[in-house]
């Protein structure tokens, strides 16, 4: 079967977009990235600051100016003294704001919200506890998307680098993850996620795979 994937934009007007609340910024030099149903907004933004005399960023993301996913924020340049994320909701900005170890402003066009440094250590605490049960445990369940964009083909490769660990390693492949299904294999204490970061936010038993890359040879 062949899937037809379709990127989308937000339609907002100009009247429906508060930029006051855009001068509660602090800093001079501002990065800003947005998630892909928001591109349309970074211009829009820019032009706001740069008339207020903020110098604005927009660096090359994951496949437009801007760009980001919460698996990437190469959107964000790190020289800035603020970082300004375009989005709904704050599941990318905590994403992005771990891997940068920088706090984040989102703005989704009426508000802002902020992810603070509370919550990147916070969250950085359960990943440093995740991995002390992927260390101590001798079975590990690997987890694999078949879904277009998150599949991750080298998965047999991780399995073997697992296995260097000690470990026994098992994969499951999966469209979509029912999480509950867990409870089928007690054995199994620690699930290592190679697709969506997202997985791994709310649930303990799962860390992703960025997480302990750095000790697979």
């Amino acid at each position: 079967m062949k899937i037809l994937f379709v990127e989308t934009r937000k339609k907002i007007r100009d009247s429906e977009i508060d930029f006051s609340v855009l001068d509660k910024i602090d800093g001079k030099k501002i990065s800003v990235g947005a998630t892909v149903q928001y591109l349309g907004l970074i211009s829009k933004v820019k032009n706001y600051l740069e008339k207020k005399g903020k110098k604005v960023l927009v660096k090359k993301g994951v496949k437009y100016a801007g760009h980001v996913l919460g698996c990437n924020s190469t959107a964000f340049d790190v020289s800035a003294d603020t970082f300004l994320l375009i989005t709904d909701g704050k599941f990318h900005a905590i994403n992005n704001a771990v891997q940068l170890d920088r706090e984040i402003i989102v703005f989704n066009g009426k508000k802002l919200e902020k992810i603070e440094r509370k919550e990147i250590d916070e969250y950085k605490k359960k990943i440093v506890a995740k991995k002390k049960i992927f260390f101590s445990s001798d079975v590990v369940g690997l987890l694999q998307s078949t879904k277009t964009g998150q599949k991750n083909d080298a998965v047999n490769l991780i399995k073997k680098k697992i296995e260097k660990l000690g470990k026994e390693v098992y994969i499951f492949e999966s469209d979509v993850v029912n999480i509950s299904e867990f409870e089928n294999f007690p054995q199994i204490k620690i699930w290592v996620n190679t697709a969506c970061f997202g997985l791994a936010m709310d649930d303990k038993r799962i860390i992703n795979l960025v997480d302990i890359l750095k000790y697979l040879k």
